[in-house]
């Protein structure tokens, strides 16, 4: 999905017509690159969002109050809030409707007016707030000093340069003929989007198969005047204001939407608002950054820990190698009084080969030497495999702390996988300091449920709470379940040893493979076991368990919720 120029126009103007002129009554950033404006106008309250992140550039109206995430206290947040609220969101223009800019005109009874430059320019994206002299009061990303166009605060503002591209609402047939000559080999649609300024994959789609017919039309097979005059079709409602959106909409979701009919695409339907659309889009997840930031370094604790354990592979001798070398030094010492002088090789018996002799050294020396290299062989052998098993049980608990990071859902869920990386010391130190932002401690217990049968079931959140479901909560003949040998939540059926219905043994498996990494697939399979059967192994990690041999059953189910409501921790 792309929001392009012709979209950005199509929405200003459903801003400018549901919510504007309005009141600035909060300013909050839920994530350190989206802003929300909570704005009352037109006799209701709404929020502006406007997400500035590279890879997803947009702005939209919402009904939804924005969570405050970790609510970043940036300067330029701080600054936004002192010019914004309380004071008017007057208006919004865009200056060039061929171009993702958009200017909005700001009033404040104590600061007077202002304006915000909202550049949704993809990977240099950017909010800058401008005093009435056009001046840089703050912006949200601080331009490099060796990019060519470099804006900084205290500096005139001046618009980004344009590439040279065509425009399409100015564009000649004649024009966009010679252009098209240049790049004849590539789809037509394709082609539309390197020559236009402001149009994204989808427009270029419309476009060339109103003016073709077909989607899948070359360049070469373009006909300029029926394109010029397609793109003007479509960009009429930039000035006329009648703007008919559509989109495609299944199950899942949004797929694809547009500021304008889709011919292309037969299973398009009319809707009332881009915006309503965009909403259902936005970031639903208000602890990206936090989120964000804890994934980079459990992704470096997991390379550091594979490079030890390559490491550790390495150093582990191959089987035998130390019987091999003793017997070699043996015989060497039984034939050192038949070796001549620059005698370079040994034939040995046994099967044992030819070994190289060392001119430099005695036979007698070369064989303590060979027995020193077969005892540190033999002490490999006896040490590396125990780390080797120590360093793939930190690979499965990093991990979980992985699966518990992604499937966390509020902000002390978040902190508890920082508190577990952190404990775990499986980070370099500068690292782990990086990872020990302040955030409230982790609260609340095990997820709960009660099944039909009336069972009390609980799931662990995270690795932590899954030692504490194993080990604290359970009874020796309660039912115990987990996904057979992936990451995920520890499942506890208090039973007590009673009998339990495959009914409630299946729902119970569901819960175990939702809340595993196999989340969404079918035919995941769950071991069931009773929970004397399980045990910590010796030097594990929080949550890490072992199963008595010979015991446990595996049970096929879809990692999908069952059809019971969560009761409260």
């Amino acid at each position: 999905m792309h929001f392009d120029a012709l979209t950005l126009a199509c929405v200003v103007h459903e801003i400018q017509r549901r919510a504007l002129p309005g009141r600035v009554q909060q300013v909050i950033m839920p994530d350190s690159h989206t802003l929300s404006l909570e704005v009352y106008g037109q006799g209701q309250r709404q929020y502006l969002w406007i997400t500035a992140h590279s890879q997803d550039c947009r702005m939209h109206l919402s009904p939804a109050r924005p969570r405050r995430g970790n609510d970043p206290a940036t300067s330029f947040l701080e600054l936004l809030r002192k010019y914004l609220r309380g004071g008017g969101l007057v208006s919004l223009e865009q200056p060039n409707p061929a171009e993702r800019m958009v200017m909005a005109h700001l009033e404040h009874r104590r600061h007077g007016p202002s304006r915000l430059a909202i550049e949704l320019t993809g990977r240099h994206c950017n909010l800058l707030l401008l005093d009435p002299e056009d001046r840089i009061l703050g912006m949200l990303r601080r331009e490099s000093a060796h990019t060519a166009h470099q804006r900084r605060p205290g500096a005139t503002y001046s618009v980004p340069p344009l590439p040279d591209r065509l425009t399409p609402l100015s564009c000649t047939p004649l024009a966009l003929e010679e252009r098209l000559g240049q790049i004849d080999a590539m789809p037509g649609w394709r082609a539309l989007t390197r020559l236009f300024l402001g149009m994204g994959p989808t427009q270029a789609r419309e476009a060339a198969f109103r003016a073709s017919g077909r989607v899948d039309v070359l360049a070469a097979q373009l006909e300029a005047g029926a394109v010029v005059e397609t793109l003007r079709e479509l960009w009429r409602p930039v000035t006329a204001g009648d703007w008919q959106p559509s989109a495609v909409q299944e199950e899942g979701g949004v797929q694809v939407y547009a500021p304008f009919p889709m011919r292309h695409r037969s299973d398009a339907q009319p809707v009332p608002a881009l915006g309503e659309l965009l909403a259902q889009l936005a970031p639903a997840d208000p602890y990206r950054d936090a989120r964000q930031t804890l994934q980079g370094e459990i992704r470096k604790a997991q390379t550091q820990l594979e490079r030890r354990l390559a490491a550790a592979h390495r150093d582990l001798p191959p089987e035998g190698a130390a019987d091999h070398l003793r017997l070699q030094a043996q015989w060497l010492l039984a034939y050192q009084h038949e070796i001549q002088p620059r005698q370079t090789s040994l034939n040995l018996p046994d099967g044992l080969g030819e070994l190289a002799l060392e001119p430099a050294q005695t036979p007698v020396q070369q064989a303590e030497r060979m027995f020193r290299r077969a005892r540190r062989h033999q002490r490999a052998a006896e040490i590396v495999p125990q780390r080797i098993r120590t360093l793939k049980r930190d690979r499965d608990y990093l991990a979980q702390l992985a699966l518990d990071l992604n499937q966390a859902r509020n902000r002390p869920e978040i902190a508890a996988v920082q508190e577990a990386l952190t404990e775990s010391r499986l980070l370099r130190t500068s690292a782990r300091r990086r990872t020990q932002t302040k955030m409230p401690r982790a609260a609340g217990g095990p997820r709960q449920y009660v099944s039909a049968e009336g069972f009390r079931v609980l799931v662990g959140r995270n690795a932590r709470q899954n030692e504490q479901v194993t080990f604290d909560r359970a009874s020796a003949r309660d039912l115990w379940l987990h996904v057979r040998d992936r990451p995920g939540s520890h499942v506890l059926i208090k039973s007590g040893g009673q009998t339990v219905s495959m009914e409630t043994l299946e729902a119970a498996a569901q819960l175990a493979a939702y809340h595993s990494d196999r989340r969404g697939e079918s035919g995941v399979s769950v071991t069931v076991v009773e929970k004397r059967h399980v045990y910590r192994p010796k030097g594990g990690r929080p949550g890490q368990v072992l199963l008595r041999r010979g015991h446990g059953t595996t049970i096929q189910v879809n990692a999908a919720l069952p059809d019971w409501p969560e009761r409260d921790s």
